[in-house]
């Protein structure tokens, strides 16, 4: 490890721009310096110590044609789109660097990294100036999809280490402290933005999973981070530094060692499997660390083996050959329902493919006092309008109008008129449109984060490096424009929600709001009769009553008021 970190500072060696005492980072490929400062000096002058260390060989050395010697610079009007020139003679050569500033934290790694751990480098720098350099680390490629052949903005994984390469934990960000982190690339997603914008609404819409009293630092997705990443020299853009999802984030009661006993156990679904969609539940084999394609995260399977898939398989199996009553009457002995339904409703407006099935991680607490499971979401990139199958992205399963019946079982379950779930499901709805799936919520959610990269000039950058890539199929990265398509699509797909799916049960002729003619359908079903009609049992009693007329005209009332 010693001597790999030795040839990694070798490599590491080379002419740095230093501005108040922390490196700034260069790219070899479009001469950009690039140093972060905080966003409230963004608008005003900025002035700074500008130095070059001692290894470069630069001389007449100047910032906008003021020489170094009359340090501090002041670097007028700072904006994420300014560009200041620095110009040097190196040798006989002239040289043109383009200082520019971000307030999104720079991430640097520096290493020969690739499928497998390899040793590397790290340097993290915060707009604070409070740099972490030569952190030491095991790094490697990481995803499925987005980690094949011939991709270039990879995913990466890191893992901190001390000197001695054992594990070293390590606070990034003011998220939690852990060795275990991750870089999110947004490799396929054109705003750059989906899977935080789809992650940060699920941790604020979800409910508290059933264990919260218990463990009420349960954290049940990954917090995240903008950051601006180089590798070796190279700037790569705009990343997402992720907490990791595991027993530390999950809150999960340990595995007692000295009694050799579970207690919390975490799977992920990685996969589509039939076992994962709750449809088939085949035996399990616990010497081994994966059940179908749901493999087991925590106790880790190399420190505890044989594993328990027991709870796991009761729960696939029930639901795999239940019918809709056994569902209603013991589903909630089996999972944590009120997440359960949030997790639908969230499926439902984001049409997360890529979600409803593979990319959960299903947990339990302590399986010696409740088996129940629930779950943390997980890569919510393929959302909000997109179809990574589509050369265009834009394929039938992106439109706003697609409907998206559940392939999981469990999620299946609740979209059935005849599960007891169901009109809970659409209630919870409604609430949440008023809150956190309002329209206004939403919106802004969206713009927030997109205006954040903009307004930092990072997705200016992150446009000139990857427009036309092949890893988004050579089409072109126009982040604000994707952002109107998203904000344009979440409209349309409420819309459409409204009137299908999630129908308001006060909303009896489903055109999508309530009035006058919802009373005028149920006065005259009362006065003619007919067939039962579950659109005009509001109460959902069975019958079709005065009652139901009641609520509906008092409703109105109210919105009125």
């Amino acid at each position: 490890m010693v001597l790999a970190v030795w040839l990694l500072t070798v490599i590491s060696a080379q002419a740095q721009v230093i501005i108040n005492g922390n490196r700034a980072f260069s790219d070899n490929c479009s001469n950009i310096i690039l140093y972060s400062i905080p966003q409230e000096c963004f608008g005003s002058d900025f002035t700074a110590v500008v130095q070059v260390d001692t290894a470069c060989h630069w001389r007449n050395i100047t910032v906008n044609g003021k020489s170094l010697t009359n340090n501090p610079i002041t670097f007028e009007d700072v904006s994420g789109d300014k560009v200041y020139i620095l110009r040097a003679i190196d040798g006989h050569q002239q040289l043109v660097k383009r200082i520019m500033f971000t307030f999104l934290p720079i991430m640097s790694l520096e290493g020969d990294i690739g499928y497998d751990y390899v040793d590397a480098l790290v340097t993290l720098a915060p707009p604070d100036g409070n740099t972490e350099s030569g952190m030491t680390a095991h790094v490697k490629w990481r995803g499925g999809y987005t980690n094949g052949e011939g991709r270039h903005k990879r995913n990466y994984s890191i893992k901190f280490v001390d000197e001695n390469g054992n594990k070293q934990n390590r606070r990034l960000l003011g998220m939690r402290r852990d060795n275990h982190w991750k870089l999110d690339a947004a490799q396929v997603d054109l705003s750059r933005v989906r899977n935080r914008v789809a992650t940060e609404l699920w941790l604020d819409m979800a409910r508290e999973p059933y264990y919260y009293d218990d463990a009420p630092d349960a954290i049940m997705a990954a917090r995240g981070k903008p950051v601006e990443v180089f590798t070796n020299g190279g700037y790569m853009g705009i990343y997402y530094l992720l907490e990791s999802i595991d027993r530390k984030q999950l809150q999960v009661k340990k595995y007692d060692e000295e009694a050799q006993q579970f207690h919390g156990m975490i799977w992920n679904a990685t996969s589509w499997t039939k076992v994962a969609a709750f449809k088939s539940s085949p035996n399990y084999n616990n010497n081994n660390a994966e059940y179908s394609s749901f493999i087991v995260e925590y106790p880790d399977f190399e420190e505890v083996n044989p594993t328990n898939h027991q709870d796991l398989y009761n729960a696939v199996h029930f639901v795999a050959y239940g019918s809709v009553n056994s569902f209603n009457a013991k589903a909630h002995t089996y999972f944590d329902m009120p997440v359960i339904i949030d997790y639908a409703i969230l499926n439902q407006l984001l049409t997360s493919i890529d979600n409803e099935v593979n990319n959960i991680y299903w947990v339990i607490y302590d399986c010696q006092v409740d088996k129940k499971l629930t779950l943390a979401a997980w890569d919510l990139d393929w959302s909000l309008g997109t179809d990574r199958n589509s050369p265009t992205f834009r394929g039938e399963r992106a439109q706003p109008d697609y409907d998206f019946e559940f392939s999981n079982r469990v999620l299946y379950m609740l979209q059935m008129h005849n599960c007891i779930y169901y009109r809970e499901m659409v209630n919870r709805y409604w609430e949440l449109r008023k809150t956190w799936l309002s329209v206004q919520s939403l919106t802004e959610r969206v713009n927030n984060a997109v205006n954040l990269l903009v307004q930092c000039g990072a997705m200016a950058r992150e446009q000139a490096r990857w427009s036309g890539d092949s890893d988004i199929n050579g089409l072109p990265l126009d982040i604000v424009a994707e952002k109107d398509y998203i904000i344009d699509w979440i409209k349309k797909r409420l819309a459409f929600l409204d009137r299908t799916l999630m129908r308001h049960p006060y909303d009896v002729d489903s055109d999508g709001s309530i009035t006058s003619s919802d009373i005028v359908a149920i006065t005259q079903h009362l006065l003619k009769g007919g067939s039962y009609n579950h659109n005009l049992d509001i109460n959902g009693d069975g019958h079709v009553t005065a009652n139901d007329l009641y609520l509906i005209y008092h409703y109105i009332l109210d919105e009125i008021k």
